[in-house]
């Protein structure tokens, strides 16, 4: 790959870990610490990574131990790059367990340091809120995970707290960058729309006019490209699993497989991003498939009420 143009910062877009604190397969099928570090051994060529992100779902079970996982391997390649490491919990994320491993999701500052937090309590109905600067972006995380639930929401405290962040023109000379798990996008099949952000136009509404130049989100397993607001939506493919979007949509079907994006964003705003797929053993292969009924029995759990 094509090392960054002086001036970008290149992000490396991870999501939809769904670590386990024991080892446990995901759905059953996917040992997905394997999938991460067959993705991470591939991606340890990209040159000039200054940022990665993992935009939500970091852990299946919600475990401190789960946490620690992504630390060592996430965090170890970053730090080894020289990148900052930001992350933000998702709807299989435990806000307790991520918080007393990952602090606030903003772990490795520039150049890949550690970032000092004060260890601060919260309840766990407090969605985790962090922003750092990366080569002069702010980097905006935006917990849309509601306790209980698989759905997405943006609260108004953090609707209210992004407001106050994108209006302080200091230090953030090239932009912003938001990172949340529910992409504000339309979803390709019955169970991720049930599951999809409840209130994408009060997040629009603040994007808009705003300095924001991307917004990165996971939570699809599969890539998608959008806009909200204005402003680009790019969504990570899936590092436990692959969605099949073409298939029925009452129905819910992902292969084993495992990827990233490299997203490159200039000085000026320019962006593209590249999407970067790594066969693993049993790729193609059926990880999970729930018929119509199973979706429906899933929404009724999970969806919003």
């Amino acid at each position: 790959m094509q090392p960054p143009v002086p001036g970008t910062l290149r992000i490396l877009h991870l999501s939809d870990t769904h670590l386990t604190g024991d080892g446990a397969l995901h759905q059953g099928t996917v040992d997905t610490t394997a999938a991460l570090d067959a993705l991470l051994e591939r991606l340890d060529v990209v040159e000039g990574v200054g940022l990665v992100v993992v935009s939500g779902d970091v852990s299946e079970d919600g475990s401190p131990e789960s946490y620690a996982v992504l630390l060592e391997r996430v965090g170890g390649w970053a730090a080894r790059h020289g990148a900052a490491l930001v992350t933000v919990p998702g709807n299989h994320d435990l806000r307790e367990g991520f918080r007393q491993v990952l602090a606030n999701g903003h772990v490795l500052g520039d150049g890949g340091r550690p970032l000092m937090h004060t260890m601060e309590h919260h309840p766990p109905t407090v969605p985790v809120w962090g922003q750092s600067l990366v080569a002069g972006r702010r980097v905006v995380t935006i917990d849309t995970s509601v306790p209980g639930s698989g759905h997405g929401e943006v609260s108004e405290d953090s609707l209210g707290r992004l407001r106050a962040a994108l209006a302080d023109d200091s230090g953030a000379p090239h932009g912003s960058v938001v990172v949340l798990h529910h992409p504000p996008l339309p979803a390709p099949t019955a169970l991720h729309e049930a599951l999809r952000l409840q209130n994408p136009a009060a997040l629009a509404e603040v994007l808009r006019g705003s300095d924001v130049r991307v917004v990165l989100a996971g939570h699809y397993h599969h890539h998608f490209v959008g806009s909200i607001g204005g402003v680009p939506v790019l969504v990570a493919p899936g590092v436990a699993n692959d969605t099949d979007v073409i298939g029925a949509y009452g129905e819910e079907s992902a292969y084993i497989g495992t990827g990233a994006l490299v997203v490159d964003l200039a000085e000026d705003g320019t962006l593209w991003s590249t999407p970067v797929r790594v066969p693993v053993a049993g790729a193609d292969q059926v990880a999970v498939h729930h018929d119509a009924d199973a979706v429906a029995r899933i929404i009724a759990a999970v969806g919003p009420r």
